[in-house]
């Protein structure tokens, strides 16, 4: 086991929060640099620890603590899978809107750590938007809450998104309440072809025009420089019926080549979505108003590079089987108030690109944080922004 090609000296395999609890603070006590790692999905992103003792796997602690199907809320252990919570909350024609590219291996607590973010993020939100508490153990091994265990909780700190997209450098979430769905009556989809970056952003702008709401907006690149995107619907099946047709006709006043894919055609993108979000050498998510998004694609030669774009929540990941550090910061100085972080990238590249980019405005108040938390400086030390 690596992270960001770092070998660990050892590895700790805690059967409930109370041992993972006991052993972090032991590794704290000691001043033993150490990490976290639930299904090992991401272990790929961010930069190089600078040091690296011991990493705890969290996969252990995996039950479900209490499940309130009237409620809407389910309170899991953080080393369950995502697959494993949908399979619970199924049974109560539940589902938890965690967009991962792999729910068998990815957990809970990893989703956290990383901000995992998918196609459905149009419809239901940031993980952060379904996160009503949380659990954590801090850098020093002392178990501590946030939030609580309804929906409409407004009180104490905010831990529970702070926690959010931190890579483990402010502790271990070692459980969370979350947030869940009804399950939709039916589901649709129209897929429109050969469509330019603006022309797809144009798609986008004329389904709110339309008052429609899509539960995800993808566009494929086409192998060359156009796309194919699939604007999906959930709802009761009148309603998903009607703006079906209503992007039909969309398709048909913007001129393009549109239809209603297959289940089969479907899952046929959907495997390659996955498979750009979890095999490429090179995967690079690029964040920035849709508009300038669309802008910068449409700018820059793609050749050879893959393209899975999120139009309308400004985000996209590229894909290669090779880049250079020059390419990276032309990217990070082209793409105007956004950001270029590499996901994952070959061992060889590790040291000559930093994976983040240049600290953001933000930079100060996540400094002191990192501080408050992790006074040491053992908690996945140097993996995160700026080196903290």
């Amino acid at each position: 086991m690596t992270i960001a090609g770092v070998e660990p000296r050892n590895v700790a395999t805690p059967a409930d929060v109370g041992e993972l609890a006991a052993a972090v603070r032991d590794l704290y006590a000691d001043g033993k640099p150490f990490a976290f790692v639930g299904g090992g999905t991401e272990l790929e992103l961010g930069n190089a620890p600078r040091t690296l003792d011991t990493v705890v796997v969290t996969t252990a602690c995996n039950r479900v603590i209490d499940y309130a199907p009237e409620d809407q809320t389910i309170t899991v252990e953080a080393g369950m899978t995502v697959a494993a919570v949908c399979a619970v909350l199924a049974e109560h024609h539940q589902f938890l809107a965690f967009d991962v590219p792999d729910p068998d291996r990815t957990t809970i607590g990893g989703a956290i750590a990383t901000n995992a973010y998918g196609r459905r993020r149009l419809r239901f939100g940031p993980i952060k938007d379904n996160i009503v508490g949380i659990a954590i153990v801090r850098p020093d091994g002392v178990v501590a809450h946030g939030g609580g265990k309804v929906v409409k909780n407004v009180a104490g700190f905010d831990i529970p998104k702070l926690m959010v997209g931190a890579l483990g450098t402010l502790g271990a979430v070692v459980s969370a309440t979350l947030r869940v769905h009804p399950r939709s009556e039916h589901g649709a989809a129209v897929a429109l072809r050969n469509l330019t970056a603006a022309g797809v952003l144009r798609v986008c702008a004329d389904i709110v025009e339309a008052a429609l709401v899509p539960t995800s907006i993808v566009a494929f690149d086409d192998g060359g420089e156009r796309y194919d995107c699939v604007v999906a619907f959930d709802g009761f099946r009148g309603g998903v019926d009607e703006q079906v047709r209503s992007m039909t006709g969309i398709a048909e006043r913007l001129r393009c080549d549109a239809s209603q894919p297959s289940p089969a055609e479907l899952e046929l993108l959907e495997a390659r979505e996955r498979s750009a979000r979890c095999e490429a050498p090179w995967r690079v998510h690029l964040g920035a108003a849709p508009t300038k998004l669309a802008e910068f694609l449409a700018r820059n030669d793609m050749a050879g590079i893959g393209r899975i774009y999120y139009p309308a929540i400004g985000s996209a990941i590229l894909t290669a089987n090779a880049l250079s550090a020059a390419t990276i910061e032309r990217w990070r100085s082209d793409l105007d108030a956004g950001t270029v972080v590499v996901n994952a990238m070959p061992l060889a590249a590790r040291g000559a690109i930093d994976a983040w980019g240049a600290p953001p405005p933000s930079w100060p108040i996540m400094r002191q944080l990192k501080a408050n938390f992790d006074p040491k400086g053992l908690c996945n030390p140097g993996r995160f922004v700026g080196g903290i």
